[in-house]
This record gives C-alpha cells, sequence and structure tokens, in this order.
C-alpha cells in the first residue's frame, strides 16, 4: 500500500512539473557532454534578413540556399542551410560576422 502511495505522489509530481514546464518552454542542447541553455529563436522570412547576413552567406557558403532564418533578442541569426542535399545550420550576427555555437 505504501508503494502504491508513493508511486500517486510521484506521479502528481511529475504531471505538475510538466504542466509548469508546457507553460515556459526551456530549449537545452547536448553540446561536448554537457546541456547548454539556448536562446529562443522566433522564425522569420528569409528576405527580412540583413544584407550583411546574406552577403556572409553568399561569401562563404556560395553553394547553400537558406532554407529558413531565425532571429534571437541579441539579435543573431540561426540559419539552416542546405548544400548537396544535407541541411546545417549557422549562427551569424547582423554584422555578417559568423558565431560559433
Amino acid at each position: 500500500m505504501k508503494n502504491v502511495f508513493l508511486t500517486l505522489v510521484f506521479a502528481a509530481v511529475v504531471l505538475s512539473n510538466m504542466s509548469f514546464y508546457a507553460a515556459s518552454p526551456v530549449v537545452l542542447k547536448f553540446e561536448d557532454g554537457v546541456f547548454v541553455l539556448q536562446d529562443e529563436y522566433k522564425e522569420i522570412k528569409v528576405t527580412e534578413l540583413p544584407k550583411a547576413v546574406t552577403d556572409a552567406v553568399a561569401t562563404d557558403f556560395s553553394k547553400a540556399t537558406i532554407a529558413k532564418a531565425y532571429v534571437n533578442e541579441a539579435m543573431e541569426y540561426k540559419l539552416e542551410l542546405t548544400m548537396d542535399g544535407t541541411m546545417e545550420t549557422v549562427h551569424v550576427d547582423a554584422k555578417g560576422n559568423w558565431i560559433k555555437k
């Protein structure tokens, strides 16, 4: 009986935590054996990217096309590039400088 009670309490705690996190999502990324908290990015149209960003892609990834673009509050852009049938994600600031994440 004690095990049933503890199981029910554990389930209630887990479910209440899940609903809390559903209200405010946290994005974690696993890098080099460590979980890293990621900034939230908002999807934007590729046409809304600054000229410096599109120029940097054209210069350094000449065979790539920008499939999707995202921006965060710090005006850092996350780009999903397609090249030769593969997808690559890169980060760049508004001035066209690449960011290593």
